[in-house]
């Protein structure tokens, strides 16, 4: 066995944001870590405690994992600690990456608290057999956890409800499954929104404002005010017309265009979509609307604002959204079409609306700002220098990212090259009777799958390169 004491140890925790109850928490993990580092001989300074805490293991890219990655490639550390690999990368895939990089390329030694760690190939084989089987039992386990709930809710039992605004969520006790009723309070405040929309025609500004002065805040209440979104959504609720909560009405997915592009995402899919209404399973709750033709006549006033609202705005804003306040905020069209006054102001103005807003600058007339840029452009698209400076520069941003597409290929081949030999490597175990036929086709399939995501980048990669081609700066004339 390799001497691991007087290394400098650096300590990786993780807990996921859909923990359950009997999972370890950070200050479990850390604590056990601790103790086997001190246990070990190794020192383990406080800048070398690296934890993501409610982190899907799903997700590569976090924050501390980075830390600690770029802490190993510095040689600041000589041997990684964690509870179990699962801590990682709950993606054996991934997982399989990272033991790679901390170990074979940067010579780190990785010690799990609950897994093998190998001395020789034989024990590494074996490590990656148990977490394939590890990957293989959590499919399981969800699958069986979903069609629990489904079996649950197919036969009327209220499965992960979450009470819309005017009810109450009643959980299961004993002799008592989980149930919705009205709160009478939130109920008197739904059918006031719904008479002000559908009878006295306000706008949501007004409904906005009401709310406000009427202290009436949003169920959550992160905040003292309502936004359109809520208010919004209380209006097309068809829960309080119809008496129905549906489990099973949508699925949660990858976002295609995420309102949030920050580089670090607690959980992979934060955007959600419907599914079709055969496979949505109802639920009786009490009606808060009684008038279903009060109802109605709340969409058609949406849907009338939705098509004209667009249609009633008398000046166009060029860069709406596209300027910033001296405070960071962006800034966006806002003005009056009956005197002719258009402002860019800090957005912080309607969305704190019916608040006072916190930032004092002042607007920006958008006349003036629109016509200086047009000014401005007309002059560029002009001058012939320009505008081929600005080509030159595009066509240097291309070529660097082909470059990178070329990188990035070979890097996948090289993934697909070593899942051929870890297929060569079972085909033998299971020669020589190391493994069941039963073991080594759920291997075998786990790392077919694996392949076919590679290759399948490959091939997107490929048909880019087909489309892309290195320009060289003479094209530009």
């Amino acid at each position: 066995m390799d001497k691991i004491s007087g290394l400098k140890a650096g300590l990786y925790a993780r807990v996921s944001t859909g923990r359950q109850e009997k999972e370890e928490t950070i200050e479990s993990q850390t604590e056990e870590i601790k103790i086997k580092i001190t246990s070990d001989n190794n020192t383990l300074s406080p800048e070398h405690i690296f934890a993501d805490n409610g982190w899907s293991g799903s997700i590569l890219a976090r924050p501390a994992l980075d830390n600690l990655r770029d802490a190993i490639k510095a040689k600041e550390i000589d041997i990684v600690y964690v509870y179990d690999l699962g801590r990682l990368s709950r993606d054996f895939t991934n997982q399989l990456v990272l033991i790679k990089e901390i170990e074979e390329e940067c010579g780190v030694k990785l010690i799990s608290l609950h897994d093998i760690n190998p001395e020789n190939e034989e024990h590494g084989f074996v490590r990656n057999i148990l977490g394939s089987f590890h990957a293989y039992e959590r499919i399981k386990i969800a699958e069986r956890f979903r069609r629990g709930k489904l079996y649950k809710a197919k036969n009327g039992v209220l499965v992960n409800a979450q009470a819309p605004y005017g009810y109450d969520y009643i959980p299961k006790s004993v002799g008592r499954e989980a149930g919705i009723i009205i709160n009478i309070e939130e109920a008197k405040v739904v059918r006031m929104i719904y008479g002000w929309v559908g009878i006295e025609r306000m706008s949501l500004t007004q409904v906005r404002k009401k709310l406000y002065e009427m202290g009436i805040k949003p169920k959550k209440a992160r905040q003292d005010i309502w936004t359109n979104g809520p208010i919004c959504r209380l209006l097309r609720n068809e829960t309080y017309v119809t008496g129905l909560v549906y489990y099973n009405k949508g699925e949660a997915v990858e976002a295609i265009k995420p309102n949030n592009n920050t580089k670090y995402k607690r959980v992979k899919k934060t955007s959600r979509k419907l599914r079709p209404r055969e496979e949505w399973i109802p639920f009786t709750v009490p009606k808060i609307i009684e008038d279903e033709r009060l109802f109605d006549k709340v969409q058609q006033v949406l849907e009338y604002n939705k098509k004209y609202a667009s249609n009633n705005r008398k000046y166009d804003y060029l860069l709406s959204g596209l300027v910033y306040c001296d405070c960071g905020t962006r800034r966006i069209g806002d003005g009056s079409s009956t005197h002719g006054h258009h402002y860019y102001r800090c957005a912080q103005r309607v969305h704190r609306y019916p608040l006072e807003s916190t930032c004092k600058s002042r607007g920006v007339n958008a006349s003036l700002l629109d016509g200086i840029l047009w000014t401005k452009l007309r002059a560029f698209l002009s001058d012939p220098v320009a505008l081929r400076s600005q080509a030159v520069r595009w066509v240097g941003i291309h070529n660097e990212q082909i470059g990178g597409n070329q990188t990035e290929t070979t890097e996948i081949q090289k993934r697909i090259n070593e899942i051929a030999e870890e297929e060569m490597r079972y085909a033998k175990a299971y020669g020589s009777g190391a493994l069941d036929f039963d073991q080594f086709t759920l291997l075998a399939d786990e790392l077919k799958n694996r392949k076919k995501v590679f290759i399948s980048r490959i091939e997107k990669a490929d048909q880019n390169h087909k489309v892309d081609k290195v320009l060289s700066t003479d094209e530009v004339d």
